[in-house]
């Protein structure tokens, strides 16, 4: 009963950090990054999973890319 418990308990936490590692480190890749001179590319898109209109910025000293709605 206790072993259980704690296999439980176990899971959770891994459930957890996966889920922080998730939002704040992952997440943040695909936002990218706010220090930088982004300039727009001529990348369009339509965002598969909110239906918007995504364009691609890219900062030509460092390659770094963010996806932003357009307006």
């Amino acid at each position: 009963m206790i072993s259980g418990i704690v296999f439980q308990l176990a899971m959770l936490v891994v459930i957890a950090v996966f889920a922080f590692i998730g939002y704040f480190i992952w997440d943040r890749r695909y936002r990218g990054h706010k220090e930088g001179v982004f300039k727009a590319t001529s990348e369009v898109f339509k965002d598969p999973t909110s239906g918007k209109l995504t364009r691609v910025y890219e900062d030509p000293e460092t390659g770094a890319r963010q996806y932003r709605e357009e307006a």
